[in-house]
């Protein structure tokens, strides 16, 4: 859970992007950079590829796969267009749906999606053995299901597959649940983390960094006084802080680098600042703490 952060600069010369050209012009389509980090693509349709999730998906691989890896990306992205699914039969439709979580710059007005937490939205998508699409909400309003109960649908589709796999581990002095797999829908799986783990009235730190993993700390009732109570969870704050940073910017799948309280189901963000080398907690956080803490 510990490494150096890496950086595009630090082992990649510029041949990823000229892999990504090359495939694309094979493929019929020119390039151009754009701002976020993207290369636009531009032929029969205009696609958008994210250079920063190429980068990560380069970090898993040895170098002398990149080519394979480019063109089996760009390839599957251009497919997925070019040869749309038919999704006008629900019946069949309906066992390949799935929510995915994605960052909330992802949403561009027309996804089937929702909030899921603050910076984040969680979109139906259809899962086929070649690539994962976004579902528009034209193609949802076409269904007899939709709302909530496709939301739903989806989320039992997710369930369905199977469970993550739970490792407790200790970081930095801090007791933690690590809960991770290699699918695209890791973090949906925050909709029953109460399943996975014993949290209490106190909720739990959770991160989610990237699509394949949750990092949670359930928050226990203090031992030693609500003093020592809030020290404890500012330690699991700072611990949980900076494995998001460091798997956000290591991805593939980047989601969120941010702190999120787990309690009853919803997610809020905790907003930390430091007091010179002091983290800090929201005061709100505080004060539930002091309460529950404060009861018999």
């Amino acid at each position: 859970m510990s490494g150096r952060h890496a950086r595009p600069g630090d082992w990649d010369d510029g041949a990823l992007d000229s892999l990504l050209v090359l495939v694309a012009e094979s493929l019929g389509y020119s390039c151009r950079q754009v701002p976020g980090d993207v290369m636009l693509l531009e032929g029969a349709n205009r696609l958008h590829v994210s250079l920063r999730n190429l980068r990560q998906l380069a970090r898993l691989v040895p170098r002398n796969d990149w080519p394979a890896l480019v063109s089996d990306h760009v390839t599957t992205i251009v497919t997925a267009i070019e040869e749309p699914l038919d999704l006008s039969d629900f019946e069949l439709a309906q066992n390949l749906l799935r929510t995915r979580i994605y960052p909330a710059e992802a949403d561009n007005g027309v996804l089937a999606a929702r909030p899921f937490a603050p910076g984040l939205i969680e979109a139906v998508v259809v899962d086929t053995p070649t690539t994962v699409r976004t579902v528009t909400t034209e193609e949802m309003n076409g269904w007899p299901v939709s709302g909530d109960a496709l939301f739903m649908l989806g989320r039992a589709n997710v369930r369905a597959d199977g469970p993550l796999q739970l490792d407790e581990q200790e970081l930095g002095g801090v007791r933690v649940s690590v809960l991770h797999g290699w699918t695209f829908y890791a973090v949906t799986h925050l909709a029953w983390l109460e399943e996975y783990l014993p949290i209490g009235p106190y909720g739990a730190l959770v991160v989610a960094p990237n699509r394949s993993l949750i990092i949670a700390h359930p928050i226990q009732h203090p031992v030693g006084g609500i003093r020592a109570g809030y020290r404890a969870a500012v330690a699991a704050a700072r611990e949980l802080q900076g494995q998001a940073h460091q798997a956000y910017e290591d991805g593939p799948g980047s989601l969120s680098p941010h702190l999120y309280w787990w309690r009853n189901g919803e997610l809020s963000l905790l907003e930390t600042r430091y007091d010179g080398d002091t983290l800090v907690l929201p005061e709100d956080f505080r004060s539930v703490l002091t309460t529950l803490a404060a009861e018999p």
